[in-house]
């Protein structure tokens, strides 16, 4: 009996430390959880609401839409906007590009940033009733494409950057090269009205500089050489204006040209690199930036896309083609190449 007694006092001897013991462990972990903040349901919704979701659309693949679309993404993370993004490609396909902006729609993203005319004025139609914000860049003139009624009216939840380049800066390139210089050719696609802008607009500038423009359309890619070799039966120069069809196919542009002996001059720097000699135009990463500033300011600082007007390029680049350059005989201290990049 004794020792029955004995061993329940041991027991309970030996029960005491441990209970003491998880005592101060639950005591630990409490006053551990209360020395961390607390997460109100306000805050942890806030949280999870800055995540976005973006959409992008690009018309086709070439080095321009792909700059523009790589300054967007790269803008968006250094402006630390914490984003999902769908990139789909139109594939220059004008059915794409609607079915691409309908599935942005119906999938509720946050915002659509669209890289062309084509695939803005889809994307246009395809936010209609909805409350979506649409981005566009790589638009030339958005008021004759009707995305937006002028260009500080963007009440339609419509804003973005374009891509005029200076028209009459490049023409003057031309006269640069060759003062006694007349004709001037254009290929461009037909179907796109960015190119059609873009071509009226130079051939009233020409007039002014005493130069006449001689244009050919195509409808297909497979239009180029064909275009190219009437261009030259007439034509001294070829300009290449930022149509995306032409830009699509630039390596195969430039190699004509060279071959036809045409001096060529772009709107578009990254022409330059596939081939072409001389170009003063917009950077196209840099618009694509831009594009993501505006998109930050859309989706994380709350302020009304009527209260961003759509905006241009700040400043232009001249680079040079080395290889094209020394093929048609010039040499790097002429004039029309003062202050310009050279690349090989």
């Amino acid at each position: 009996m004794k020792f029955g007694k004995i061993n329940k006092i041991i027991a309970i001897a030996m029960c005491v430390p441990m209970i003491l013991a998880g005592c101060a462990k639950s005591d630990a972990a409490d006053k551990s959880e209360a020395a961390q903040p607390k997460q109100t349901t306000e805050e942890a919704t806030s949280v999870k609401e800055e995540q976005f979701t973006i959409g992008i659309a690009e018309l086709v693949q070439h080095p321009a839409l792909d700059a523009s679309r790589q300054g967007f993404i790269d803008e968006l993370a250094n402006q630390g906007v914490n984003a999902v993004l769908i990139d789909q490609n139109a594939q220059g396909e004008i059915s794409n590009a609607q079915m691409i902006a309908e599935k942005f729609v119906k999938d509720d993203v946050d915002l659509i940033f669209t890289i062309a005319t084509i695939t803005s004025q889809a994307a246009k139609q395809a936010i209609e009733g909805t409350d979506i914000p649409l981005v566009f860049t790589a638009v030339t003139d958005p008021v004759f494409s009707q995305l937006v009624t002028a260009m500080d009216v963007t009440d339609n939840n419509i804003t973005g950057v374009v891509d005029a380049a200076p028209i009459k800066e490049n023409l003057e390139l031309f006269k640069e090269l060759k003062k006694d210089i007349k004709t001037i050719g254009i290929i461009y696609n037909i179907g796109e009205s960015n190119s059609e802008v873009q071509v009226n607009q130079t051939k009233e500038i020409a007039k002014s500089l005493g130069l006449t423009i001689e244009t050919v359309g195509i409808s297909t890619v497979n239009d180029i050489p064909q275009a190219v070799n009437t261009v030259s039966k007439n034509a001294e120069g070829l300009y290449i204006i930022t149509d995306n069809m032409v830009a699509s196919s630039i390596s195969l542009v430039a190699k004509l040209a060279q071959e036809n002996k045409l001096l060529t001059v772009s709107a578009d720097g990254t022409h330059v690199d596939e081939g072409i000699m001389v170009s003063k135009g917009i950077s196209f990463y840099g618009i694509g930036k831009q594009s993501a500033v505006i998109a930050k300011k859309i989706l994380v600082d709350k302020v009304p896309v009527s209260e961003i007007p759509v905006q241009t390029a700040p400043e232009f680049e001249k680079k040079v083609n080395v290889k094209t350059m020394e093929a048609l005989g010039f040499t790097k201290d002429n004039s029309a190449f003062e202050g310009a990049e050279f690349v090989n």
